[in-house]
């Protein structure tokens, strides 16, 4: 039986005690944390790993890494979580998603994209799938590209121009976790202003607020052919006294 089942088992046990009223010590029981058989190093540039809002409102995350499996056999992987500060219960990774052409015969190709406009990665450039899909770390071979997720919606506490720490961790199938900090540049969408309709009158409905717009309208009609009314009408009066002296 090897350490990882003898945890497994010594922790169950453990908890048994402690629902019976028992005083226990379930830490010593915890998963042991192998951080030197896998290497999780956050590369590129220094803005390129970052937080971001979507139009949306939901959380974004780009992390620029490189996983390196430092021993001499491959690792099955379980998961790969970003474990935030704030409850991220909604957070998922992205899957690619398959684009049909239809030029000379027809072809695909996968790529990344996040919700709603926005950049697009190509298949080759993203290690999502070779984590969550292959689910393999092969021995001695880095794996580098990004890895992409969106969670729910951003929270207020998250200001933009700040670094957030976070814990990136892969789990393996014997339930050994491999963990790193990783540090995200936070960037939110700049608010937008929204068109407000104006009221002649804090008590005035719709209805009655078109009715009187339409009403100052008709009263604001311009002087200019209030005057050439009158004028029309001093003609009219003038020609009628001539046609009478006639």
């Amino acid at each position: 039986m090897n350490k990882i089942a003898e945890q497994a088992r010594l922790r169950a046990s453990l908890e048994e005690s402690a629902r019976c009223r028992s005083p226990v010590d379930l830490s010593v029981a915890d998963t042991e944390v192998e951080d030197g058989k896998v290497q999780i190093e956050q590369v590129g540039w220094v803005h390129g790993s970052h937080l971001f809002e979507l139009q949306d409102g939901r959380v974004a995350c780009m992390v620029d890494i490189a996983v390196t499996n430092q021993t001499s056999r491959t690792i099955d992987v379980v998961d790969v979580e970003l474990r935030a500060t704030w409850e991220n219960s909604f957070f998922e990774w992205l899957l690619p998603v398959e684009i049909h052409t239809h030029a000379k015969r027809d072809c695909s190709y996968s790529v990344y994209r996040f919700p709603g406009p926005g950049s697009e990665f190509a298949y080759k450039e993203v290690i999502n799938h070779r984590l969550l899909e292959h689910k393999r770390l092969p021995a001695t071979r880095p794996l580098k590209g990004w890895l992409l997720g969106i969670g729910g919606l951003m929270p207020p506490g998250l200001v933009h121009g700040q670094w957030q720490d976070m814990r990136l961790t892969i789990i393996g199938a014997d339930h050994a976790e491999y963990s790193a900090s990783i540090v995200l540049w936070t960037e939110r969408v700049l608010t937008r202003t929204k068109p407000v309709k104006t009221r002649t009158s804090i008590f005035a409905t719709p209805v009655e607020d078109e009715a009187m717009r339409a009403r100052d309208v008709t009263s604001a009609a311009p002087s200019s052919l209030r005057r050439a009314e009158v004028f029309l009408e001093e003609f009219r009066s003038k020609i009628g006294c001539f046609q009478r002296f006639a």
